[in-house]
């Protein structure tokens, strides 16, 4: 189940990042269409981001294989993520799920995206919008209806993924990902995972922080379902800013 799972927060990162980290593949060629990247930049910008982020702890319970763990957790202003349950393999699983869920809530200028040509794709009449393509490594394609990504695609060494928002959080400062279905496809196309992420959010002091993440996966016949909670927040003093990134 673990070596399973491993997939699933570098997924997710890739729908609020746009980026997945992959092995080189060849890039495609085609010229950049202005019009086609500020459509894809504002959609960008609509997700809500952390700006000059303190920090924050939180107490965490997590129920997953049918055990409940409960502990700590601490988000440095680095974006560093420390976790204490009391088991530990689910210390370690919690871990890699929350090093995804802080940074793709990271302000994006952090984050560097591949430079590549953005154009449009055909016109169409598609309920998720309009497509645009990247020329990236990964031949990156979205589709972005009412300035709002509603779905990625991308190629990898393996086969492909595809992930799609089915629902955001509309917020006074923008927009979250409620929840995000991603789809994992073989070489020749076939599904080989599914999973659906479920997520909740409070506000503390302007920050829109974690409430709870719901993860339900399929897989070899199987379903299996996980939940994160988070409960009293609070956001670190001004001092823990000059913690070190890790």
């Amino acid at each position: 189940m673990k070596r399973r799972l491993r997939w699933i927060p570098s997924l997710f990162f890739a729908i609020l990042l746009l980026a997945f980290a992959g092995d080189p593949l060849k890039a495609q060629e085609f010229h950049d269409d202005p019009e086609a990247r500020t459509l894809l930049e504002e959609a960008r910008r609509q997700i809500v981001v952390w700006d000059r982020f303190p920090g924050f702890k939180a107490k965490l319970e997590v129920g997953r294989d049918g055990k409940r763990s409960g502990g700590e957790l601490t988000v440095l202003p680095s974006g560093k993520v420390e976790v204490e349950l009391q088991d530990r393999e689910t210390t370690a699983w919690a871990g890699g799920i929350l090093k995804s869920l802080v940074n793709h809530r990271l302000k994006l200028e952090t984050h560097k995206h591949e430079e590549a040509p953005v154009t449009f794709g055909p016109e169409d009449q598609h309920p998720q919008g309009r497509l645009v393509k990247k020329g990236d490594r990964l031949a990156s394609t979205y589709r972005i209806k009412n300035r709002q990504i509603l779905q990625v695609n991308q190629r990898t060494e393996k086969g492909s993924i595809s992930l799609n928002v089915l629902e955001y959080t509309p917020t006074l400062h923008g927009l979250l990902p409620k929840q995000v279905a991603v789809f994992q496809f073989d070489e020749k196309g076939s599904l080989t995972n599914s999973t659906v992420f479920t997520d909740e959010y409070v506000e503390v002091e302007r920050f829109w922080l974690p409430k709870s993440r719901v993860i339900i996966t399929a897989q070899g016949g199987k379903v299996e379902v996980s939940r994160l909670q988070f409960h009293e927040h609070s956001l670190l003093p001004k001092e823990a800013t000059k913690a070190p990134a890790s």
